[in-house]
């Protein structure tokens, strides 16, 4: 009966430090899944397309504001990104971040709201309130945005329905 009493101490306590250790490396993957996501635009502040080829997977998917703008790998990604690097001296300012990690830990998917300002030829601008949602993969030793959508709100309901409970 002693033997089976210290069999089951073991046994809990090896299950314990694996859920422990399998905490810790979510803890882990999520301080650095939302370092990356706060570093996403660090590639337009630096106006570099070499560091944007850096965050964005080959297969990715880009869908912007407009209708046009669906992308799907790197090589359409890369287009957008290169005219999107005329924009002068953005800056960006988050809010609301909410990342949801995979059990695994190596994906999550978010969302927040950013407020961006830039000048456009000698002319200040502000877009406010855009919704940026994604899904980031850890690939090897690096995080990449696997799918990426930017939307602008519109005033009202695109299409009616009721809201109430």
């Amino acid at each position: 009966m002693k033997n089976y009493v210290l069999s089951i101490i073991a046994l809990i306590s090896v299950a314990y430090s694996c859920s422990n250790t399998n905490t810790t490396a979510i803890e882990q993957a999520s301080e650095e899944a939302t370092d990356f996501i706060n570093g996403q635009f660090d590639y337009f502040t630096n106006n570099s397309l070499e560091e944007a080829k850096t965050i964005w997977s080959e297969d990715a998917v880009l869908i912007g504001t407009d209708a046009a703008e669906y992308f799907v790998g790197w090589n359409e990604i890369k287009i957008a990104v290169k005219g999107m690097l005329a924009i002068e001296d953005p800056i960006f300012k988050t809010r609301d971040l909410n990342i949801i990690m995979s059990d695994s830990g190596d994906m999550a998917a978010f969302t927040q709201i950013l407020d961006l300002t830039f000048e456009m030829g000698e002319e200040p601008a502000e877009v406010k309130d855009i919704r940026n949602s994604g899904v980031i993969k850890k690939i090897g030793e690096s995080w990449k945005i696997v799918q990426n959508h930017w939307s602008i709100g519109l005033e009202g309901q695109a299409v009616e329905y009721d809201m109430t409970e």
